[in-house]
């Protein structure tokens, strides 16, 4: 991140000067530099991006914690010291939000950094928890600085949203490439949030939830706080802080149902697999790529189910029902979760998209259903329509991402929402009216055959 220093406003001894004369109470933000995420292969000074990794406590000398300003300069609020265990406390005079920490090294380049969401403390807290500084943590920093750089106001970053599509796994890819390649790669990653973030917005305008960028950021910042937290106590295991997190956040934006927050998801997913798809399809991009499209897939997975789980219950299924869909949702988690290309993770969604529709009479629809054989045929009529609606999705985001995979976030945005809105309509008209003879639940079967064909699409 050094080389953005040329437009950044460095404070210095003129803050702790002020913070000193100041008096009064201060924010207080406490953290950890760590040696998370392996050793990086380029240099710490040659201009590439920096992303922690092996030794980066004992480089460490302080930290620096600044706002991301026009073009992504860098404006230093408040710096101190990094202890021998990499810990460190900053104070500020005042709260504030999307910050950036940084991790300095003797000689001023940066070694590692992080993302702030903002400085109010969890619940019940004085200080701020910042999370660790791990190679994780620094790719989003890099990322939510390039997004700035190439246009974004930083005010207008949803960084909750941000750290969410970004994952360790991302990081090493990208710290295992030389600096023109890893400068590429954070490039396209910074299009690909850009573009999941506006399509979300845009999804959920679709489905009838009126909300903001900017009021989603906000609802979710209590559980950035406490995420941020349990990953610095290291109490928890970092897969369980996150599967609290994501709980959280669900629960604080009662905009949109479970059902609604599912579709702006997939067509989120796509949007930034597209974006990514576009850039980093060849080369020594590929395995980034590869990384983010697992990354999408899992993020999809926890909205598809809980969509699916809250459905269910809402159509007062039998339990046997709700527990073949939970058995599928959770077989889908671990397959992703062991996936180690983005081929596997699209075998782990058909296998899924199977158990949950597609599959038959014993999938998670026909048990709903209750198909028998005489209304087998209905039910298989209903599973083709749907079939051919996601046949034409997929080739309708093939002409997108030919045509569209590297245009503005808003013009991808409008294709993939146009083309889930064609595909969804497709299917309720024409398995809605197979189904009629399923009564009351054709409705719920309708729904899991949306689900089921319209997810995760472009494999």
């Amino acid at each position: 991140m050094q080389k953005r220093r040329a437009g950044e406003v460095v404070l210095g001894a003129l803050v702790c000067w002020m913070l000193a004369a100041c008096g009064g109470d201060k924010v207080k933000v406490r953290g950890h530099v760590t040696n998370g995420g392996g050793q990086q292969s380029q240099g710490l000074t040659d201009g590439a991006p920096a992303l922690a990794g092996d030794g980066t406590v004992s480089a460490a000398a302080t930290v620096r914690l600044s706002r991301v300003v026009a073009s992504g300069d860098l404006t230093t609020l408040a710096e101190a010291d990094v202890a021998a265990d990499g810990s460190y406390t900053l104070e500020l005079d005042d709260a504030g939000q999307r910050l950036v920490i940084e991790a300095v090294n003797r000689a001023g380049a940066t070694v590692g950094s992080a993302v702030l969401d903002s400085t109010t403390p969890q619940s019940g807290q004085e200080v701020r928890t910042a999370p660790p500084i791990t190679s994780e943590s620094s790719l989003e920093a890099e990322v939510f600085v390039q997004m700035a750089r190439d246009g974004d106001a930083a005010n207008s970053v949803d960084t909750v949203d941000l750290r969410a599509r970004l994952n360790a796994e991302q990081a090493a890819a990208v710290r295992g490439q030389l600096k023109e390649t890893a400068t590429e790669s954070v490039e396209a990653l910074a299009a690909a949030v850009r573009a999941a973030q506006a399509t979300r917005i845009k999804a959920y305008a679709r489905a009838g939830v009126v909300v903001t960028q900017e009021q989603l950021f906000s609802a979710s910042l209590d559980a950035s706080a406490q995420l941020d937290a349990s990953l610095d106590a290291g109490g928890q295991s970092a897969a369980g802080a996150y599967d609290t997190f994501f709980a959280a956040v669900r629960a604080a934006t009662p905009q949109a149902n479970d059902a609604q927050d599912q579709q702006a998801e997939r067509e989120a997913s796509v949007a930034y697999r597209m974006a990514v798809d576009a850039r980093l399809s060849s080369g020594a991009g590929v395995a980034v790529a590869d990384a983010s499209v697992r990354a999408a897939a899992a993020l999809e997975a926890r909205a598809t189910a809980a969509a699916v789980k809250a459905l269910l219950q809402g159509a007062s299924a039998t339990d046997l029902t709700v527990q073949q869909a939970n058995t599928a949702a959770t077989s889908l988690r671990a397959n992703l979760s062991s996936a180690t290309s983005a081929s596997a993770a699209a075998t782990a969604w058909t296998s899924y998209n199977a158990q949950l529709a597609t599959g038959g009479s014993t999938s998670v629809m026909g048990a709903q259903l209750g198909v028998t054989s005489s209304n087998q045929l209905a039910f298989d009529s209903a599973v083709h329509t749907g079939a051919q609606a996601g046949a034409t999705l997929e080739a309708t985001l093939g002409t997108v991402l030919e045509q569209s995979g590297k245009a503005s976030a808003t013009v991808l945005a409008d294709a993939v929402v146009n083309a889930f809105a064609t595909y969804d309509a497709a299917v309720r008209g024409g398995a809605t009216a197979t189904l009629v003879a399923f009564g009351p639940k054709a409705t719920t079967g309708v729904e899991l055959l949306i689900i089921s064909e319209g997810s995760f699409r472009l494999r």
